[in-house]
């Protein structure tokens, strides 16, 4: 059941049908958040992705912002950083930026920042999304829980979830080709995060969408599931870590990302039992993770199945 991530290494990636990469293995972090359309909110984010981008510049090659849906080669100085323009955005206006490190603009990488505001105030919210290496923290000093919690308490995001997954392209091109591949992976491979940001800021405002390795809770959903005292009672020292930033808690499920494999009958037991106890503020519908497309997808059916695939475990 523990994570060998050497075992993985000649797996990280997985080729599309045109013989580009068209899924990675590697982290995510994935955190929601309120007021997306404000500009104090604009300018956590945009500190936030300056940062993701300085530090990680070398292994960044396209870009892509609000004003075009076109991809760009960084080198080209086409696409300006989030810093030199989201903080004095248009309140009220939807934004968005995305930087990746594919070899084709289409391509999927492990080195990923993007972001989204929604100019919806009814109901959406925003969310900012960052990937690294399976294999980063091998050779690099820190944790994947080092290197996450900064960017809550920058955020105070409502609800997050960050550990292993499965890293689509930033393009819609290429995303068509990688979840095709995702949806076989995700059956088999429960431990594993299906992300999908801009569908879940529609969908999340009622609860969060499940946990992974780390799960992040606003303190709205902390209180709701019984608050700190209580989580702590179910959730015992030293297997599950608290990870308090201002605003909610990071909770981390094991001392080791698990991934777990059905057709061995394998569970991630530590997510399993983080499940059971958030599971009265987990959503209770979804639409579904992909759109369509050639090959399998994740339909509504596959869409709740997945997310509800520790029930009863």
């Amino acid at each position: 059941m523990d994570l060998d991530l050497e075992e993985l290494e000649s797996r990280l990636v997985i080729p599309a049908p045109n013989g580009r990469p068209g899924l990675v293995l590697g982290w995510l972090a994935t955190v929601f958040f309120e007021n997306p359309w404000t500009r104090p909110v604009r300018e956590a984010v945009a500190e936030l992705g300056e940062h993701y981008i300085e530090q990680f510049r070398e292994h960044l090659v396209w870009a892509q912002h609000t004003k075009t849906a076109r991809m760009y080669p960084m080198a080209k100085n086409r696409v300006p950083t989030p810093g030199q323009w989201l903080p004095q955005h248009e309140d009220g206006e939807s934004w968005w930026f995305g930087f990746h490190g594919g070899e084709k603009e289409d391509d999927a990488s492990a080195f990923q920042v993007c972001a989204l505001g929604s100019d919806d105030v009814v109901k959406d919210l925003g969310y900012f999304h960052v990937r690294l290496p399976l294999l980063w923290f091998k050779s690099h000093p820190g944790s994947f829980p080092e290197f996450v919690r900064p960017i809550c308490q920058k955020l105070r995001p409502a609800s997050g979830r960050a550990g292993i997954g499965f890293l689509l392209p930033l393009s819609v091109e290429g995303q068509i080709h990688g979840e095709a591949l995702v949806t076989p992976l995700a059956s088999r491979f429960p431990g594993i995060e299906v992300d999908s940001p801009t569908s879940d800021c529609f969908q999340l405002h009622d609860g969060i969408r499940g946990v992974n390795w780390l799960t992040i809770l606003g303190d709205r959903w902390v209180e709701a599931a019984g608050g700190r005292d209580y989580l702590r009672i179910r959730l015992d020292e030293p297997t599950f870590p608290f990870y308090p930033y201002d605003g909610g808690l990071m909770i981390q499920a094991g001392p080791k990302p698990q991934i777990g494999d059905t057709t061995r009958g394998l569970w991630p037991e530590h997510y399993v039992t983080l499940h059971k106890v958030l599971k009265k503020i987990q959503i209770k519908t979804y639409t579904r993770f992909h759109m369509g497309g050639p090959g399998p997808r994740m339909d509504q059916p596959a869409t709740l199945a997945w997310l509800f695939r520790f029930d009863g475990r």
